[in-house]
């Protein structure tokens, strides 16, 4: 005799163990997945390496040749300054344009300075635009890019003076003057992403009390010291202008020069610098490269996609060409926890490592450039 139920409950038996082991199947499943980690970009940081501030030395010096001492100081302390070029004088003795371009390795700067060392307020539109574009133009024939200016004589006030500039192709100019048209000597404080004028950027004029008697300027290192100190807690820019530095008619024998400062007050004032920089708080820089960063960080964009649970892919970009505007920006990055302690890659897209450190923090800064191109983030 048959029993058809006992084959239809054996049958209906198998099926709930295969389902029974097929639901432990997946619960073990869900029970080793990872949850894909993140990272997040906050933005790009306010200064270069997420100092506090950013202050630019320029020294309006035509002869590099005379400042062996000063240079090597600087050097050796890790330090730098911006010079100047005045493209008539250069063109005419070209060895100093080599020792500009020696110094470049070391961090300094190179600005212009007009083809003649006039004051182009008192020539005109058409004589500015000439002359901006003849210091512009030799500066690119000794391979050196232009980008920030200086007007000599405290130059650069007329509008029309500041039009040639721009025309010849130079990004920023820098006064003689603290404070102009109600704005400085504190550039870009607080939440401000870029100044009122680029072409009339305030500096302080830094010449010592024994020249001229002109207390109004800045005449020793605690009055330094203070403005810088005030642009720390600001977040600003400083920039200041010397002439003369050791040409005291004292230090080493040499003459007076126009509008001197005393060597060791320069010295004093920069290891001032060299210390708030090693405390976070000032990005001693070029004129150039603050241009630069600024115009970029005001340009950046970027698309950060998830690949996988280890890789993501970064694009950053400004828009702007790359040639000119060359400097890294600093992105500030967010990760999840479970990234602490983990190997982090950065990764060009010809495959060079730009970046592999051991992360320490939840918060990353790096300094990428803003090219166009999609970066690789890789964990393991």
């Amino acid at each position: 005799m048959k029993f058809p139920f006992l084959k239809l409950f054996s049958a209906l038996l198998l099926l709930s163990i295969v389902i029974f082991v097929s639901s432990c199947d997946v619960s073990n499943k869900k029970e080793e997945y990872v949850e894909p980690t993140n990272i997040e970009v906050v933005g790009v940081t306010k200064w270069k390496d997420d100092f506090r501030s950013a202050y630019t030395v320029t020294y309006d010096s035509g002869r590099p040749d005379l400042h062996h001492v000063e240079n090597q100081w600087l050097i050796d302390h890790g330090l730098i300054m911006d010079y100047e070029i005045v493209s008539y004088n250069f063109d005419r003795f070209p060895f100093m344009y080599g020792i500009l371009k020696d110094l470049v390795p070391y961090g300094f700067g190179i600005f212009g300075h007009g083809h003649k060392h006039d004051d182009h307020d008192q020539f005109g539109y058409e004589y500015s635009l000439n002359s901006f574009t003849q210091n512009y133009e030799s500066m690119m024939a000794h391979g050196i890019l232009p980008v920030s200016y200086a007007y000599p004589h405290g130059g650069g006030r007329l509008p029309e003076t500041q039009q040639a500039l721009s025309e010849a192709g130079f990004l920023s100019g820098r006064l003689f003057e603290p404070i102009f048209e109600g704005y400085g000597p504190y550039i870009m404080p607080g939440d401000e992403t870029e100044p009122p004028n680029w072409l009339a950027l305030p500096s302080l004029r830094m010449e010592d009390i024994d020249f001229e008697g002109a207390s109004e300027h800045v005449n020793n290192p605690a009055e330094f010291k203070e403005h810088l100190d005030n642009s720390i807690d600001l977040g600003s820019w400083i920039i200041t202008t010397y002439h003369g530095i050791g040409w005291d008619g004292e230090t080493d024998g040499r003459p007076r020069d126009w509008g001197f400062y005393k060597r060791d007050n320069f010295y004093e004032e920069m290891l001032y610098v060299k210390q708030k920089r090693e405390e976070g708080k000032v990005w001693l820089a070029t004129m150039d490269d603050v241009t630069l960063y600024t115009m970029q960080r005001n340009k950046a964009e970027w698309n950060l996609n998830k690949v996988d649970t280890k890789t993501f892919e970064l694009f950053f970009d400004d828009s702007l060409d790359n040639e000119l505007y060359r400097m890294p920006l600093t992105l500030e990055l967010l990760l999840d926890s479970e990234l602490v302690d983990k190997n982090m890659l950065v990764i060009a897209p010809d495959e060079e490592v730009l970046y592999e450190k051991t992360v320490e923090s939840e918060r990353v800064l790096l300094n990428l450039h803003p090219s166009g191109v999609y970066y690789r983030i890789v964990f393991n």
